[in-house]
């Protein structure tokens, strides 16, 4: 790669950044939908030019970012096996995945909690599904147990955003031990003070 791809290549990532970092800014006072690309642009001090040769519009900026951490995801979190054999595989998984928010804290709260089409949500459950037991594939239409893995899904996502609003106290690990244990054991089990075989 020449010196000028390079320094030019620092100057996109540098740019994408400011206009990155504003955004987070900006949604902590507003949603999405609120946010102009002039202000966007105003704040970061780049020319509204700029935005648009790489982004369409907010809502195209957003998709992009998800686009990214997803990217992200699949190389950090995804397990190369096909599926989870124990419940220990299951806890290596949601470690790498409570590790990978830790460690991308920011943009992580930002793509959860603002994915208001589910885009990024579905991708990471699709994922997921291919290495857990999929109960509507189980269960036949007219069993309620079929919906026992959505009900799961949708426990960790929200248990996770909050455990990151709350400052990721717990460790990734300690975390990922827990959540596994409630999706094979069962909260009233865990409450009863029993720990599944891990």
């Amino acid at each position: 790669m020449t010196e000028v791809r390079k320094t030019e290549d620092r100057r996109v990532k540098r740019t994408k950044k400011a206009l990155r970092d504003c955004l987070f800014r900006l949604l902590e006072t507003k949603s999405a939908d609120e946010i102009t690309v002039k202000e966007l642009t105003s704040m970061a001090d780049i020319n509204r030019s700029t935005f648009y040769f790489y982004y369409k519009d907010i809502d195209d900026m957003i998709m992009q970012i998800q686009d990214e951490i997803y990217s992200v995801f699949e190389r950090d979190v995804i397990m190369t096996a096909e599926s989870f054999g124990t419940a220990a595989d299951f806890v290596q998984y949601l470690t790498r995945y409570l590790r990978f928010c830790k460690d991308n804290e920011k943009i992580c709260k930002f793509v959860m909690s603002n994915d208001p089409k589910n885009n990024l949500a579905k991708r990471i459950k699709a994922a997921l599904l291919k290495a857990i037991p999929d109960t509507t594939r189980i269960f036949s239409e007219k069993d309620p147990k079929r919906y026992l893995t959505d009900y799961a899904i949708a426990g960790f996502w929200e248990l996770i955003l909050a455990w990151m609003y709350e400052g990721m106290i717990i460790p990734p690990d300690e975390m990922a031990v827990f959540l596994t244990n409630i999706y094979f054991y069962g909260s009233r089990y865990i409450l009863s003070g029993r720990k599944g075989e891990l």
